[in-house]
């Protein structure tokens, strides 16, 4: 479902639909009228607007403390805002717009059902700048305040969320330790040998007592929705701070609730595969389709040196790798040299356009499943493009060939016995 746009109304006036007057009087159904007390007849013309009041007003209130529970309703002001514009909130675990948000004169007044805390993007029709345009907010069923300024939206305070402070506090956590850990990184290049050896015992010092304090924080919060969102995030996103030990802890800590969540059993999946390979190690099976529906296999390619490429269309990078991939494949080729690239997409025409668009001569597969393509979770697949030199018995022998020259490299020094053609 489509939450672009959800209002909620009440007409009370409706309630009164069903009465009838009848000389004067108001006959609701299954009634004859008012009755006698005490001898004393009330007509209903004198006590209508009493009458109406209460039972309204009873409704609203009943109406009013079962909607707060699984209400959000966000008010605030930002400085600097034009007199009219509009804010847009992005679900960031589906990555859809969830719905555009009205300011005018800089006042935010805005509701909508959750029923529990989900994370999203706030962000302004430029979406170009983290610091200026951006900014990732927990949302729960509270009354929330949003103060700040519109040319600054990273730095909106915001308050009635537990979710948004528990993640502000998460976050301060690593920050503390990655601000140590980056300095210390880039002042290493420019020291001796000895103080170098003395840095990186501090780095890693450093990056297991973050591991550490996050995998402590995470467990004193089994009942987060951030901690499932930061498990997760764990277990599937590039930067990476707890070994699967960890994971594995934090998981069985959660709440059963959180269990049984999306994310919590594309959690328990992640804990259920095998390690990822490396060199030395026999290549895992990759069994997957090509743009026309053929299926194809790494297994195919035993007898062959294959390079096994990760890559998507929407990546750069990958595109722009194309070029000196297509040079030594066609260098190599006629030796027996194979390509096997593997795509993160989830659109097919997406996908099979950028194939044309490179003029990709080597076989091409994919799952359509994006990021969580079965063969990107079975060798731990985070940032792409990405490759694994494989020999002829199906073991992995070298990783990451990064660029033409190295590539060009290793494999003249395969391929050394035709020398004379290359």
């Amino acid at each position: 479902m489509n939450w672009y746009s959800l209002k909620i109304s009440m007409q009370p006036n409706s309630l009164i639909d069903s009465a009838q007057k009848e000389n004067g009087k108001f006959q609701f159904p299954g009634t004859v009228g008012f009755p006698e007390v005490y001898g004393i007849h009330y007509q209903w013309n004198k006590i209508k607007g009493i009458f109406f009041k209460i039972f309204v007003l009873s409704l609203v209130l009943t109406t009013s403390c079962n909607k707060n529970k699984n209400i959000c309703h966000l008010t605030g002001k930002l400085e600097n805002a034009p007199e009219t514009t509009t804010l847009y909130l992005a679900d960031w675990t589906t990555k859809t717009l969830f719905d555009s948000i009205q300011i005018t004169n800089g006042l935010i007044d805005y509701n909508f059902p959750i029923t529990h805390p989900r994370y999203f993007l706030l962000h302004n029709k430029r979406n170009q700048y983290p610091f200026r345009d951006r900014k990732f907010i927990w949302l729960e069923p509270s009354n929330i305040l949003l103060n700040g300024n519109f040319e600054f939206l990273e730095n909106i305070k915001i308050e009635g969320s537990a979710s948004q402070s528990e993640f502000e506090s998460y976050n301060l956590l690593i920050e503390k330790f990655t601000k140590q850990i980056n300095e210390l990184e880039e002042q290493i290049h420019f020291k001796i040998n000895k103080e170098k050896g003395e840095d990186s015992l501090k780095i890693n010092s450093l990056k297991k007592n973050l591991s550490n304090d996050i995998s402590e924080f995470l467990l004193n919060h089994p009942n987060s929705y951030v901690t499932l969102s930061s498990l997760h995030s764990e277990c599937y996103l590039a930067f990476r701070h707890l070994n699967k030990y960890q994971i594995q802890t934090v998981y069985d800590g959660l709440s059963d609730n959180l269990q049984t969540t999306e994310q919590g059993i594309e959690i328990k999946n992640y804990i259920e595969l095998p390690e990822p390979p490396k060199v030395g190690d026999i290549a895992p099976e990759i069994i997957q389709m090509t743009p026309n529906g053929d299926t194809v296999k790494l297994s195919d390619f035993r007898g062959n040196y294959v390079l096994l490429d990760f890559w998507a269309s929407e990546c750069g990078p990958c595109r722009a790798q194309h070029k000196w991939l297509k040079n030594i494949y066609n260098k190599f080729n006629k030796y027996g040299f194979k390509i096997l690239s593997v795509s993160g997409d989830n659109d097919k025409s997406r996908w099979k356009n950028a194939i044309i668009q490179d003029s990709i001569p080597w076989a091409n597969v994919s799952d359509l499943k994006g990021w969580k393509n079965e063969a990107f979770l079975l060798y731990d697949i985070k940032l792409i493009p990405q490759n694994y030199l494989i020999n002829p018995e199906g073991k992995i022998i070298k990783w990451r060939l990064c660029n033409e020259s190295y590539a060009d490299y290793e494999l003249g020094i395969i391929y050394e016995k035709y020398h004379t053609g290359i």
